[in-house]
């Protein structure tokens, strides 16, 4: 087995069998690859969630991937000076294949764990929509390989477009205007950015929180039970 085969194999497991899988790919490669296997960090709901679409809504995440690179052709072009028609049948396209799949992510989520929360389907969306045209984002899709799910940006599509610069021309109150507007907007997007990065500190912060919730109250039941044990021996 290779590592890329085992990582495949990881990724593709049913998220309460994650755990033990590791350990066994892990034991099965050996050597520097186990560590590194044994190292991977264990997706969150959301993530396993992309991961099995994936592999089991393969026509449409390939549909979608296309339209994200559609989209981000036809932005381009739009910037440039085209017509927006292309735009919009690549966005109309992309649309159609998010739907698509976030029904499946709902599906997935009944069969696997009983209900399928707002909160996962919406970072779900986001991770979809994100991966659609970066291009961190639709390399993690195309191979199913999530820990987290991502965070999206308006700007993200952009990111990477060359624009053709045009002459130089006298500088007019309307083109002070414009910079000035520019100069606004990309500081709203820095702010944007740091807010963002503010936004995911925190959610990690209150993740760290809910699971040492969790400990503690395992250990609680645990404690009670000993408790009531102790209690029979008559201790």
């Amino acid at each position: 087995m290779t590592l890329d085969e085992a990582l495949d194999e990881l990724y593709g497991a049913a998220l309460d069998e994650f755990v033990a899988e590791r350990k066994r790919l892990a034991k099965k490669l050996g050597g520097d690859d186990a560590k590194d296997v044994a190292a991977l960090k264990k997706p969150n709901v959301a993530a396993w969630v992309l991961n099995q679409l994936a592999r089991r809504e393969r026509r449409d995440v390939d549909l979608l991937l296309d339209a994200g690179h559609r989209l981000r052709q036809a932005q381009a072009g739009v910037l440039r000076g085209a017509e927006k028609e292309t735009f919009e049948d690549a966005r109309r396209k992309e649309s159609d294949a998010l739907k698509r799949l976030t029904k499946a992510a709902e599906r997935l989520l009944r069969d696997a764990r009983g209900s399928a929360s707002a909160s996962t389907l919406a970072q779900v969306d986001e991770s979809l929509r994100a991966a659609a045209i970066t291009e961190e984002g639709r390399e993690l899709l195309a191979r199913g390989r999530f820990t987290e799910p991502l965070r999206g940006s308006g700007f993200d599509a952009y990111t990477g477009i060359d624009v053709p610069k045009q002459k130089p021309r006298a500088r007019t109150k309307t083109d002070t205007k414009s910079a000035e507007r520019r100069e606004a907007a990309a500081a709203l997007r820095e702010l944007e950015q740091r807010l963002r990065a503010a936004e995911r500190e925190a959610e990690k912060a209150e993740k760290r929180a809910r699971a040492a919730r969790g400990d503690a109250d395992i250990l609680a039941e645990e404690v009670d039970a000993a408790a009531r044990r102790l209690k029979k021996l008559g201790g």
